[in-house]
């Protein structure tokens, strides 16, 4: 699960898989931390540089390490400030998306970003820092394959903005329609870690194998979507994956199949975040309750769902297959007012 680190030092040292360099057009090395880096990492760098005939302003490029700790040297090439009239802003979200582009491309799983443009390219610290978190955040979403993203800080002054905005978006939830195959497969294993450490005393272990494989593997997520109408969402937190929802529309009500939250990310607010979500999808849906099954063992969901105004209207025993039969409870949630 992707984490954002801040760290005050010397960049060359940290053992990541990549590194950025706030590089110049040339790549062929400068001062501040392009010329740390280039010196860290000996004369091949600036040989392997040579070959990439230079780079574009909000472009990147890589190369290998050398002599550095990391693995790699993603070059990025951050924009002069001259006022934010020509594009800054732009060009320096395009820096850190096009550097975690070609990290993904890699196979890269940790990165570490300098504070690209605010030396003497100019740009103002708190802005830029703004910028770095927010298209960081975003594409972490998208692609959660990268575990670990590090903003190393090498003055007191920008280690401070980090640090305050790290701690001011330490709640920020996001949830995401899942579209594609690796979303899909990020749902799964969710799911195989939620139904694991949740539903085993509930239920037992061979049911819970048994409906992970029937109806949570990715296969099984991939049918529910393209063929039985079923919308699914990922809940994410600190822009690490930490919980789903699946709701498909039933009439005029909208069936709340799955709703989960990972352990460590319980208590945090995460429930109550989703809930408004479905409800405001229902709405947009033009349903007139959300409906939902909980099973009778179930008692902490039940009580959480009776807490989130939740009724509970009756029993139903449903076979899942294999022998197996869900003794539940169905509960309602009116939003039609």
């Amino acid at each position: 699960m992707a984490k954002i680190e801040i760290n005050r030092g010397d960049i060359t040292r940290l053992n990541v898989d990549a590194i950025v360099n706030a590089a110049n057009r040339s790549l062929l090395g400068g001062g501040g931390v392009d010329g740390a880096i280039h010196r860290a990492a000996g004369h091949e760098l600036l040989e392997a540089c040579e070959l990439l005939n230079g780079c574009n302003t909000g472009d990147a490029k890589i190369t290998p390490g050398f002599r550095l700790p990391a693995k790699y040297v993603v070059h990025s090439v951050g924009p002069v400030w001259t006022g934010g009239k020509n594009h800054e802003k732009e060009l320096l979200a395009s820096c850190y998306r096009q550097s975690l582009r070609i990290a993904s491309e890699k196979g890269i799983k940790t990165i570490a970003f300098p504070n690209i443009s605010t030396g003497v390219y100019g740009y103002p610290k708190q802005e830029a820092a703004k910028i770095a978190f927010e298209t960081v955040q975003s594409y972490l979403t998208d692609y959660p394959e990268i575990e670990k993203v590090i903003f190393c800080c090498f003055d007191e002054e920008n280690f401070g903005i980090y640090n305050n905005l790290n701690n001011q978006t330490s709640n920020k939830t996001t949830i995401k329609s899942v579209k594609t195959l690796s979303d899909i497969q990020l749902v799964a294993d969710l799911a195989s870690t939620i139904w694991n450490e949740y539903y085993v005393p509930i239920i037992g272990k061979d049911q819970v194998n048994y409906m992970i494989n029937a109806f949570q593997s990715a296969e099984a997520i991939e049918r529910q979507i393209e063929i039985e109408n079923q919308e699914y969402y990922i809940i994410f937190h600190r822009a690490e994956p930490s919980g789903y929802i699946s709701i498909k529309p039933s009439g005029k009500d909208l069936f709340l199949s799955k709703f989960y939250v990972v352990r460590e990310k319980r208590g945090k607010g995460l429930g109550k975040e989703g809930l408004n979500f479905i409800i405001a999808r229902a709405k947009e849906l033009d349903a007139n309750a959300i409906t939902l099954n909980v099973n009778k063992n179930n008692i902490n969901s039940i009580k959480a769902y009776e807490k989130m105004g939740f009724e509970n209207t009756g029993s139903i025993v449903s076979d899942i297959g294999s022998g197996f039969v869900m003794d539940d409870y169905t509960m309602r949630l009116e939003v039609n007012d």
